[in-house]
């Protein structure tokens, strides 16, 4: 016999993907606080302007936490519950 494939429900697989999301924002945040530093040896660029970006990138990705974990929080069994863990009313398989 084959197979059978998995099916998430709609909710469950957004919140995974949001919880992803949560989970590969330090390494993006890390990545971006990097980019003043690829061209330090080559080019001559102004420390305000680096520091103005540093702050910039550091506000978008608190920002961003911030909008992933509201969204997180609306979801049907709030931030703390595991989406693969069968809600009351789902049957379990």
């Amino acid at each position: 016999m084959g197979r059978t494939p998995t099916f998430l429900a709609r909710a469950t697989y957004r919140r995974r993907r949001l919880i992803d999301a949560l989970r590969v924002m330090p390494v993006t945040g890390a990545l971006l606080f990097l980019v003043p530093m690829l061209g330090a040896g080559v080019m001559t660029r102004s420390t305000a302007w680096s520091g103005v970006y540093l702050f910039g990138v550091w506000i978008m990705l608190i920002l961003g936490a911030y909008l992933i974990v509201r969204n997180l929080a609306r979801a049907p069994g709030g931030v703390t519950s595991d989406p693969l863990e069968a809600g009351p009313g789902e049957d379990e398989d």
